[in-house]
Parts: structure tokens; C-alpha cells; sequence
């Protein structure tokens, strides 16, 4: 019988933080690929490389060039899977309808903290729709609301964005998640509402920056004050170009609440494995992974804090498990294997099969960075230049568009570890043109106000608030 599929990609999650802090996950698998890279290191190529089996300079689309609409069925997995109903709910806004995402999907929802509802209006959405301020604010909205098609909803949306808004100015925990509970929500009821196998795509971004406390985190997991948030209580530009030194309590803040989150996506995705198990009649197979990690301040870091201008294995080297597959893997897969080979997996899975995804040697790229900090622009050339790297049993090279190319040590038993092997001047190895049949030094920075030209200011807020621009 054919099974259904489920995507789950748990933004921001690097492998060692997953394997601690998942416990349940881990228990629930019966797969873990041990040695699975993420193809880029930031969300809008990583989401294009899993949806093409192509790296960045291949399917052309990254930081200043988003734009998933371009693709159609036969450029992607979904050509593999015919007869699937598909379904994606996302709370990354790259992931998502403003950028042609949902085009490749028969049926799609957004969710945000400002859409928890999402039959209703964004409540952000509205915001950029008036200029009333005041007792006139809230009187638009409710006349906005008992307009709209679906009233309760954008009522609800804005009450709880409303209460979102309070909560962050008390010296309290924030009231409620990024969005995460409202999509599992949301997704277990489009999952239960049709006959023919699915394929669900869902993207999860708590473990994404802005960190702050939360109500229904563990509060064991971590010390920073209920008014700290890392938009506010940490520097990260200042942190990579200048190191952690006189920062150290701050960074352990990000660290603590960055496992705290994993530690609630861990809850909340187990509970929803359970529930679309119980609910459904078919053999369903889930697919749990990461679009990238996160730099974390530590010296295999590169001390750097952020998934921006590195391709660390902090960033890189992400958790891949499945829940329920196919009979034919091992228990713990220990070869190399790229994202690019997830849509095979998918296809594989679909059809009850354990497809062979691994490679002895991968690779990885990442074209450009755009919020870069604000500096001269020979720093800037640094911080925004392209990186590519290559793997070779526990070798690892990295180079960039400025000429330089470095090799590391690499253990598989310590995962996100990568340590330089030399100061001196080394050379990438020839082979890598099987990867890579372009020039890394034809891609440079491209005006960063590209990424923004044609979306609204909903938008355009979002992707503030999440550090993109």
C-alpha cells in the first residue's frame, strides 16, 4: 500500500543540540542518518536544493535571487511522487507564499505569530493597511474583521498578536510560541481531511532566532532573565568580528534558549507523530531534518554566532531521522549524504522502498550573505563573499571567491566539530569540478535590496524581525 510522506524540517537545528535535546525524536526513530549536510547554509538555497537534488549555482536561487516560482514539477521531487496529495504549512516566510513557495503545492497555509489563524487576516498585514492609531486602530480592525470571510479568525489573530505585544514588554515569559503549535494544528487537520496518500511538507522556525523565554519552554534548560531576547541582548556582528570575550553570559543566554526551543519542537512534533499515526489509516513515514544549524560562539564555530559568511559544520551538519520507514536501512546509516539526495529519499520512501542516497564524497555552497554589518567595504567584500566546500571521508575543504581555501579535520564521532589542519597556504583538490563546473569568483554580492523590491510590508517585517534584512 502506498505510504504517506511527512517533510518536517526543523529550521535552524544543528545535529550535536538535536541529539541531546530531541530525546523523544530520537526514541521514536528507526533511522538516523549520522553523517547528512545540509546543501547550503542559510534557508531560501537549502529549501531549493532539497525541493531540486541541485546546489545553489545549479538551481539559482539564493539570498538575492528568491523566487521558488520558477520551478515546476519536473524540476523538482514532486515529479517522483504522482498521485500524492500535497500539503505544505510553514512558518518561514522564505518557505512561504510571498516568494512562490506554496506555488508547488495543492495546498498551502502560512503561519506566523501574527497568523495562528490562518483563514483570517495577518494581523501584520492589517497594520500596513492603516494609518489609524489609537482607539481608531482597534475600531478599523474590528470593522476590517466583521468584513473579512472568516471573522473569528482574523479576530483571534489580532487579539493574540495583541497579547504576544503585551507579554513582551512584562518582565515575563512570551505568552506563546513563534507559530509551531498552530501549524502542527493546522497540519494534522489537512492531513485528515482527504482519502489519497499525502506528502506533507511542514517548516518549524522556534529554533530560529529571535531566542527569548517562553511559556512552555523547560525552564530548566536556561537562566536569561524573562525580558531578555537576542534581538536586543546580543550583538551578533559585534560577536564575529570581535569575538565573545566580556560576552560569554550573553552567549550562553543564546545557547540555553536555542536548546530550550529544540527541547519544545521535540514535544511538539513527537505529539503530532503520535496523533497523524493514530488518525490515519495508511503507513505514514516521517521525515525529520533540518534546513541548515547554527554558529554558536564555539571554536569549531569559528567563534561565530549566526548562520551568516560560513559554511562551519555547526551549520552544516544537521540531524536527518525517520520515523516509521520502509524496511532496509540500518538503524544508524553512517556514510555521507546530501540534502540534494533528500527528494530521492522522499520518492524512495513514497514508494516503500530504501533508496541508496549515500556519496563517499558531498559538497556544499553558499553564494552570498546579505545582512552583513555595516562596515568599509574591503571588510564588507569578506563578510559577503561566496563559499564552497567539498568532503572526503573526514576531509573537508572550504574556499571562497577571495582566494582563500582551507582544509579541516573532521570526526564523525563528534558531530558539528571541524578543526583546521594547518595556517599554511593549502590547495582544494581537483576533483571538486564534479561539483562545481563554474568559477566560484563569478558570484558577487548582488544589492541586497533585491530581496525585498516586490514583497509587501508585512513582508518586509517579518524578515526584519527574523535578522534577514
Amino acid at each position: 500500500m502506498t505510504r504517506n510522506v511527512a517533510l518536517i524540517i526543523l529550521d535552524t537545528v544543528r545535529q550535536d543540540y538535536f541529539s541531546k535535546h530531541a530525546t523523544r525524536l530520537k526514541s521514536m526513530s528507526e533511522v538516523s542518518f549520522a553523517q547528512c549536510r545540509a546543501a547550503s547554509s542559510c534557508s531560501v538555497p537549502s529549501h531549493a536544493s532539497i525541493l531540486t537534488g541541485e546546489l545553489p549555482h545549479e538551481h539559482g536561487i539564493h539570498s538575492t535571487a528568491v523566487d521558488y516560482s520558477q520551478l515546476d514539477e519536473t524540476k523538482t521531487f514532486f515529479g517522483d511522487i504522482p498521485g500524492y496529495r500535497t500539503i505544505g504549512v510553514s512558518t518561514n516566510t522564505f518557505a512561504g507564499e510571498p516568494f512562490g513557495f506554496d506555488k508547488l503545492f495543492d495546498e498551502f497555509v502560512d503561519i506566523s505569530w501574527t497568523r495562528r489563524f490562518p483563514e483570517g487576516l495577518d494581523a501584520r498585514e492589517f497594520v500596513t493597511m492603516t494609518d489609524a492609531d489609537g482607539l481608531s486602530f482597534y475600531t478599523t480592525f474590528l470593522k476590517t474583521a466583521i468584513s473579512h470571510e472568516h471573522t473569528l479568525a482574523t479576530i483571534s489573530n489580532g487579539a493574540m498578536a495583541q497579547l504576544d505585544m503585551m507579554f513582551s514588554k512584562l518582565p515575563v515569559p512570551k505568552l506563546l510560541d513563534d507559530g509551531g503549535e498552530s501549524a502542527l494544528k493546522t497540519a494534522r487537520k489537512r492531513v485528515s481531511a482527504g482519502t489519497e496518500p499525502f506528502f506533507l511538507f511542514m517548516n518549524l522556525m522556534e529554533a530560529h532566532t529571535p531566542h527569548q523565554p517562553v511559556r512552555k519552554y523547560n525552564g530548566s534548560l536556561y537562566d536569561a532573565p524573562n525580558d531578555w531576547s537576542s534581538n536586543n541582548g546580543l550583538n551578533q556582528w559585534d560577536i564575529n568580528r570581535n569575538g565573545i570575550d566580556g560576552q560569554e553570559e550573553t552567549v550562553e543566554h543564546f545557547r540555553d534558549l536555542y536548546a530550550a526551543a529544540i527541547d519544545y519542537l521535540d514535544r511538539q512534533v513527537a505529539e503530532f507523530i503520535e496523533r497523524v499515526q493514530a488518525a490515519t489509516d495508511r503507513e505514514t513515514t516521517f521525515i525529520i531534518t533540518a534546513d541548515h544549524g547554527e554558529n554558536l560562539g564555539y571554536p569549531a564555530d569559528g567563534g561565530m554566532i549566526g548562520h551568516t559568511s560560513s559554511l562551519s559544520e555547526g551549520l552544516l551538519h544537521v540531524p536527518l531521522t525517520l520515523v516509521n520507514p520502509p524496511e532496509g536501512y540500518d538503524k544508524t546509516e553512517t556514510e555521507y549524504m546530501s540534502q540534494t539526495e533528500l527528494g530521492s529519499l522522499i520518492a524512495g520512501v513514497a514508494a516503500g522502498r530504501t533508496p541508496d542516497v549515500f556519496s563517499d564524497r558531498i559538497a556544499a555552497e553558499r553564494i552570498t550573505t546579505t545582512n552583513s554589518p555595516d562596515v568599509a567595504d574591503d571588510e564588507r567584500r569578506y563578510w559577503e563573499r561566496a563559499l564552497r566546500c567539498v568532503y572526503d571521508d573526514t576531509r573537508k575543504w572550504i574556499w571562497d571567491s577571495l582566494g582563500t581555501v582551507d582544509e579541516y579535520d573532521l570526526d564523525h564521532e563528534r558531530p558539528n566539530w571541524q578543526h583546521r589542519t594547518t595556517a599554511e597556504e593549502v590547495s582544494k583538490p581537483a576533483w571538486t569540478g564534479e561539483f562545481f563546473s563554474e568559477d566560484i569568483e563569478q558570484f558577487q554580492r548582488q544589492d541586497s535590496s533585491s530581496v525585498c523590491e516586490d514583497v509587501d510590508e508585512a513582508t518586509r517585517s517579518r524578515l526584519e524581525e527574523l535578522g534577514y534584512i
